[in-house]
């Protein structure tokens, strides 16, 4: 009995890290040895598939259908935009009707002060390219 304890005491703390290093290595190398195994599975069912007419078929018919529903989807999403574009711009156009109606002395001021900056703003940019 006191010979197995003498046997664990002989194993240094680095002896030990190398037999889990190895466990590691062996577990790494399973791992590789098994997805090298299922390319290779792979590779020999390749012909088998690539001259199935029927996967062809099955292939070109889903990626028809997937095609179709994306198309079908980008509609319906581009007339959803389409009538919340449409809605916001009444929206817009009666909030300014409103503001017309309700402060005319304000729009038309806004308006002049508007005119005055574009018309500033042209006017140096005028300036800018003569030079």
């Amino acid at each position: 009995m006191t010979e197995k304890v003498h046997v664990l005491n002989f194993l240094s703390d680095a002896t030990l890290a190398e037999l889990n290093a190895e466990s590691e290595l062996e577990r790494h190398a399973r791992q590789i040895g098994t997805l090298a195994g299922r390319a290779v599975a792979r590779l020999r069912q390749a012909p088998e598939r690539l001259n199935d007419q029927e996967s062809w078929n099955n292939l070109r018919s889903s990626a028809d259908n997937r095609a179709e529903e994306i198309r079908q989807a980008a509609v319906r999403h581009t007339q959803e935009w389409r009538r919340h574009a449409e809605k916001s711009y009444e929206q817009a156009r009666q909030h300014a009707r409103a503001a017309a109606r309700d402060y005319p002395v304000h729009v038309a001021l806004a308006a002049g002060v508007a005119g005055f900056i574009v018309g500033a703003a042209l006017r140096i940019g005028r300036t800018r390219r003569a030079r």
